[in-house]
């Protein structure tokens, strides 16, 4: 009897520990509080983004990334749905045409199998650095 007691506890306690695991860093935390973290912060909303270059990304959350447009320009785009892929993206594309990126468009995320996930932006914000 005393042996199924331990099992038990012992299975309740790594179940525990596995939910705890599972859970994403940015949990509880605001757009802002994880972009302070990243040493960045919003300055404006912008209409669209106007003859973007992406230089690199860099996760937020499911549902944010900040897209890079050379070493000092940065840019938040809120989506409006989570991006599941997003965490996990090995490339980033759009459906814009030319260089213009609108709410209209598509982030295209692709994940390492290959797998493509169309994300619907909904917002873009110009950032800067923290000093």
């Amino acid at each position: 009897m005393n042996t199924v007691i331990r099992s038990l506890a012992i299975a309740l306690g790594a179940a525990a520990l596995a939910a705890c695991a599972g859970k994403a860093p940015e949990e509880g935390k605001t757009v802002d509080e994880l972009l302070a973290e990243k040493d960045l912060r919003i300055v404006e909303e912008l209409r669209q983004l106007t003859a973007f270059n992406i230089h690199s990304w860099i996760y937020v959350d499911r549902q944010n990334v900040v897209l890079r447009d050379g070493p000092s320009r940065h840019y938040l785009v809120a989506l409006n749905t989570p991006c599941n892929n997003l965490r996990f993206a090995r490339n980033i594309a759009f459906t814009s045409f030319g260089r213009t990126l609108r709410n209209t468009d598509y982030l295209i995320v692709t994940d390492a199998p290959g797998n493509a996930e169309r994300c619907f932006m909904k917002s873009f914000y110009r950032l800067e650095k923290i000093q």
